[in-house]
């Protein structure tokens, strides 16, 4: 039965997708209209679940719930009819796209409120219809969803999957998954995805409470908190103290919140990766406590530095030059997701532009990014820190052309005339005609090291000159 029912929710959106129900603007902003209305009045119980489920503070469960709000309001935002008529009613729009169509998400476990309200509603702003998977689990998050979202949106644009359909049905979607679990991968242990850098010119007490911050909020398992702090030797000694501080003052006076499931307040990895450092002679125990743990890599070549961190565990590493930040950050598997910069803006550009990272922050973390998955690879769209899905996402190019080139005219030209002179000459026009000049300067402009030899010259020069002058005095005296 419940297989029955799938079946016909899916034909149901199938058929929205091919009639294109989702397209029109009117019924997007209603249904944005009853999502708000909905997760709005709903708001205590959807907070308790992410409470009872994920051990965070208050604060950090507000923080979630006001982020997916938040994003819904940017993707309504986004669609406006005014836009979409004058766009659809141009004939020639070279920028035009149109919706993907289905949309099938399978969002992550972490911050599972936010992940799932982000990527829904850029799906629904680009005019997509919506699969989520939602297996049925003990999770209260899950459970609020599976009930509260069919009941706010149209069932022929939505539908909640309690199992992953058939690969016929998902050959027809755009599949969203916002997690990689492991599954597909052949190696024992995820590759590092966050790096921060602390330069020596970098305000040490403002780098180690962001980094510190960010790696023991959410019981430490945003994905956008750095697995790896490198930081110059000349000021480690600095940093570490201030980032003890940190680490054993939170920001709540109280102890860090206990979970309805203590499995899932601190990952399962996490005591085991905490036992493998503290046996391992490569690495020196600087703070353990409840509230997080630092260790200093003393050793590199005895630490695997290449894996994830996940828990209140910060990893740090002494690093001799950006050089030595540089190499090192791109040895641990790029592209980075993110980078994160702590230095002076003149310092930071130069880690910000060599280390190979999808998104470089400098001097601050972007509280955004500490909610939710990572942003979605895609070639034409940046990672976005807020909202962390865009409708461009979900949509495809289909420019429109009405203006016929030149080489076109003279191709129709020659058709009808049943002569090549016109594409003749516009053929020499091209082959001929040289390039434009270099707008290069003429050379009489002084570098950097031309600067520094003229200054050596001039002062050899003058040396030289009074020695001469000197020597021809004295002469004179004799």
């Amino acid at each position: 039965m419940i297989f029955k029912m799938a079946d016909d929710s899916f034909s149901r959106i199938e058929i929205s997708s091919l009639e294109g129900r989702a397209q029109s603007t009117r019924l997007r902003q209603k249904l944005f209209h009853s999502l708000h209305a909905t997760l709005r009045s709903s708001e205590k119980t959807i907070k308790d679940a992410i409470l009872a489920d994920s051990g965070h503070s208050e604060s950090e469960v507000s923080v979630e719930y006001a982020l997916a709000i938040s994003d819904l309001r940017k993707h309504y935002a986004s669609v406006d009819l005014e836009q979409d008529l004058k766009a659809q009613k141009a004939v020639e729009n070279l920028a035009a796209t149109t919706n993907v169509g289905i949309v099938y998400v399978i969002p992550a476990k972490q911050n599972l409120f936010y992940s799932l309200i982000s990527a829904l509603t850029a799906a629904l702003a680009a005019g997509n219809c919506v699969v989520v998977e939602l297996p049925p689990t003990l999770t209260q998050v899950s459970g609020v969803l599976r009930k509260i979202l069919p009941s706010a949106l149209d069932a022929d644009i939505f539908a909640i999957s309690s199992t992953r359909p058939s690969e016929d049905f998902l050959s027809k979607c755009h599949v969203l998954a916002q997690s990689d679990d492991g599954t597909n991968d052949t190696q024992s242990k995820p590759q590092a995805k966050v790096v921060a850098v602390v330069d020596r010119t970098a305000n040490i007490p403002e780098a180690a409470m962001a980094i510190g911050a960010s790696r023991v909020s959410f019981n430490g398992r945003s994905v956008y908190a750095p697995d790896i702090v490198l930081v110059n030797e000349f000021v480690a000694d600095n940093f570490l103290y201030h980032l003890v501080q940190t680490v054993t003052s939170p920001l709540s006076s109280k102890s860090p919140p206990v979970s309805t499931h203590p499995s899932k307040a601190q990952p399962d990895t996490h005591a085991k990766m905490l036992r493998d450092l503290e046996s391992n002679d490569g690495v020196r125990v600087v703070v353990s406590s409840s509230n997080g743990s630092i260790m200093e890599v003393k050793d590199r070549t005895k630490v695997p530095l290449n894996r994830r961190i996940e828990g209140r565990l910060i990893i740090v590493v002494r690093i001799t030059s950006l050089d030595d930040a540089i190499d090192l950050a791109n040895s641990l598997g790029t592209p980075l997701e993110a980078n994160y910069i702590f230095a002076t803006p003149t310092e930071a550009n130069y880690p910000a532009r060599f280390i190979d990272a999808r998104i470089s922050c400098i001097n601050h973390i972007p509280a955004e990014l500490l909610v939710g998955p990572f942003a979605p690879k895609h070639p034409a769209e940046a990672p976005s820190p807020s909202p962390r899905y865009t409708p461009a996402l979900f949509r495809t190019p289909r420019p429109r052309l009405s203006h016929a080139s030149e080489l076109t005219t003279l191709t129709q030209e020659a058709v009808r005339s049943r002569s090549t002179k016109g594409l003749q000459s516009w053929s020499r026009a091209i082959v001929e005609s040289a390039l434009p000049a270099i707008k290069q300067a003429d050379g009489q402009d002084v570098g950097f090291f031309d600067q520094a030899f003229l200054a050596l010259s001039i002062g050899i020069v003058s040396v030289l000159a009074g020695t001469a002058f000197y020597a021809f005095r004295t002469l004179r005296r004799r």
